[in-house]
Parts: C-alpha cells; structure tokens; sequence
C-alpha cells in the first residue's frame, strides 16, 4: 500500500551555490524551500524557512506547488525542477500553489542561500 505522507525528494528546491563558478559570475539563489515528491508526482513543501524568498512571499509548510513559471511540476523531472527554481539572486520565480481549497499565485525573488548550506555544500 502506497504511503500517503511524501518522500523526500532528491533535491533542495532552487538551492544552487555557485560552487566552481568564477569571481564575475553571478551569485546563484534559492527560493528557500525544501520540497518532497508525491508518488503522483506533485510537489508539497516540507519547510519554508523563516528569512528565505519562499516564507517572505508567504509560502508555507504543506502547500501545494503546482506550476513554477507557468509549467506543471508534474510534467517535469527533478533536474528541470531544479533548474525552474534555481537561478541568480534577485531574480523572480512566479508559483502557483494550493493551500486547502484555495488556489495561489506568488512571485518571489531567489535570496542568497544561508552561510551555514554554503559551507556544507563546499565538503
């Protein structure tokens, strides 16, 4: 029998460090959400960190995300997620999402990943 509650999925939602890339290059941002994988596919949000693009936009634990950009994640592996999410700081994403029976539309900007994930991602 199939779990309801999500796995987790493979992936930091967004979360690019910019590890290896040169000094003029951009720094890369995350939205600053951490994502599971339903079976069906869809996406819910295991944890909006309090500071991060994603809770500053309103997101919350437990919300549906349905579109990144006008694309449905169902349709899209992990690495085109990944890639839909992550980009430079400063930059927006728009999320449509579903939290109960209400249907929500957000833009957010990428803010800088946390020190603490920069330096882990560096090991």
């Amino acid at each position: 029998m199939a779990s309801a509650r999500p796995r987790l999925s493979t992936y930091l939602a967004g979360l690019v460090l910019g590890a290896g890339l040169g000094g003029c290059a951009p720094e890369h941002g995350t939205i600053g959400a951490l994502l599971a994988q339903r079976d069906d596919h869809t996406l819910v949000v295991r944890e909006a960190p309090e500071g991060l693009a994603a809770a500053k936009a309103g997101v919350e634990v437990g919300d549906e995300l349905l579109l990144i950009d006008g694309r449905d994640v169902r349709a899209m592996t992990p690495v085109e997620v990944h890639r839909a999410l992550s980009g430079d700081v400063g930059q927006p994403v728009k999320l449509t999402l579903v939290r109960g029976d209400r249907v929500l539309r957000v833009t957010l900007t990428r803010s800088p990943a946390p020190q603490s994930l920069r330096a882990a991602s560096k090991n």
